[in-house]
């Protein structure tokens, strides 16, 4: 479906550029390029990173059916993460959804109170006139087509990301819940044996180091896929707002709508690992450090070291892939959209 819609792409610039001389086309295309570059990059990415991929999900499995078992705070944050997941799922369900719908459904609406016909994707197959009933009919069922295959295969690996990420915040937690079953051990009128403490900073330890390798994992995953989503999600929410502007594609305030959300989705995600980086190295700080030996002590030294240079995600190494960055974005797409309005004019 991708080559057939980059082949149907290139012919429609062609014909409609270079034969009738529109060149506002080029803008609502890239408008469905962006989101089907993102697609195949996805599809590449993930392909290629297969075995990191199992990695990670194996891991993820094995904490759920390993800590439920323990029960207590334990069992509450793992309910809590698949919560907060399900909900963000659920929320670009129905965002996906209504985007499609509203894409789908819109020209007919439009064909019955303007009485012209607009199509639902901006590419034409050769030898098919979307002038004659039958032509237009096969264009919109193709395009109908094309939109729910590319919304899910987009859907579904932005979900993997949410899935991976929404994770670090139990890993998190889970740290604290080991810490805090430390802090009761010292507590306790009988003193623990050396063993004891000597087992349960072990434990913290493991799992600190199965916290960073998520990371690690995650950021090499999906290095090339956070490049390629917030560069098209930009050039996407550029296109789509000036087509809306210039007033030659309707239904472009959907399609905005969905790139929008896009971009800070993945934003606000990179947001989350800086927060649970920083959680991290308060969960170790605030703990009974000075009631353990001294070799254990300085374990904890080690641990908050290596905290001060947790790995976060970044758009390309070239920026914080963070909620200020995408507002910074934002004010760009602004600024260029007013350039381009004062060119216009």
């Amino acid at each position: 479906m991708l080559i057939i819609f980059y082949s149907c792409t290139i012919y429609t610039i062609y014909v409609t550029v270079l034969k009738d001389g529109t060149y506002t086309i080029v803008l609502q295309a890239a408008c469905f390029v962006s989101a089907g570059v993102q697609s195949n990059v996805k599809l590449i990415c993930f392909i290629t990173q297969r075995f990191r991929v199992r990695e990670a999900q194996t891991f993820l499995d094995d904490t759920y059916k390993g800590y439920e078992n323990r029960g207590g705070n334990y069992r509450k944050v793992l309910l809590a993460s698949i919560a907060a997941t399900m909900k963000g799922i659920k929320a670009f369900a129905f965002i996906y959804v209504l985007v499609v719908l509203a894409c789908s459904g819109f020209p007919i609406v439009y064909n019955a109170l303007y009485d012209e016909r607009i199509l639902v994707m901006q590419f034409l197959l050769p030898g098919v006139d979307p002038s004659t009933t039958a032509g237009f009919a096969l264009l919109s069922a193709l395009h109908v087509f094309c939109l729910c295959l590319g919304a899910f295969g987009n859907f579904a690996s932005d979900m993997y990301f949410l899935t991976f990420i929404g994770s670090v915040p139990l890993l998190k937690n889970i740290l604290r819940c080991k810490f805090q079953d430390l802090n009761e051990m010292l507590d306790r009128e009988s003193q623990p044996t050396s063993k004891q403490v000597r087992d349960a900073m072990m434990d913290i330890v493991i799992w600190h180091k199965e916290y960073l390798r998520l990371l690690f994992c995650t950021s090499r995953i999906f290095f090339i896929i956070i490049f390629a989503h917030i560069f098209c999600s930009a050039v996407s929410v550029v296109t789509t707002v000036y087509c809306m502007l210039i007033g030659v594609w309707p239904a472009a305030p959907f399609f905005m709508v969905l790139s929008l959300a896009n971009l800070y989705l993945y934003c606000g995600l990179g947001t989350v690992v800086d927060n649970s980086n920083d959680d991290c190295a308060c969960i170790i700080y605030t703990s009974c450090w000075y009631k353990l030996p001294i070799t254990e002590q300085r374990v904890v030294l080690l641990m908050l070291l290596k905290c001060q240079g947790t790995e976060s995600l970044t758009v390309g190494s070239m920026l914080p892939l963070t909620v200020a960055t995408a507002l910074s974005i934002t004010k760009t797409v602004y600024s260029m959209l007013m350039l381009l309005m004062r060119g216009r004019d």
